[in-house]
């Protein structure tokens, strides 16, 4: 198996994912990145988990960032560290979450803009 990236005691397969692995490489990079200082929670889904509908639980990683004017992406924490000199800059929210079912492993990322 593949090994795309890890959160915790929590591993990641390309053989895994739902959609087409190939439309998310920059995000990937992006997590990958992060991977090491990411943690994840353990949710429960009000409606179907789209994969093999044994469970409602899912483990969820969320990464909260912004696209700066330069189109690259940075996280909530860098943006706080630029303090005063944030002011003048424009910033977009861009949330990343990534779902992985507790029973089968299969995941999916979604992108909040």
């Amino acid at each position: 198996m593949n090994k795309i990236f890890q959160v915790k005691d929590l591993v990641f397969y390309e053989e895994d994912f739902v959609d087409d692995i190939k439309d998310y490489e920059d995000i990937l990079e992006i997590i990958q990145e992060l991977s090491p200082d990411l943690d994840y929670e353990t949710i429960e889904v009000a409606g179907s988990n789209g994969c093999c509908d044994k469970t409602k639980k899912n483990h969820l990683v969320e990464v909260i960032g912004y696209i700066d004017e330069n189109d690259e992406f940075i996280t909530k924490e860098e943006r706080d560290a630029m303090g005063i000199m944030a002011m003048n800059k424009k910033f977009d929210l861009f949330v990343i979450t990534v779902h992985k079912c507790t029973a089968c492993s299969k995941w999916v990322i979604s992108i909040l803009e």
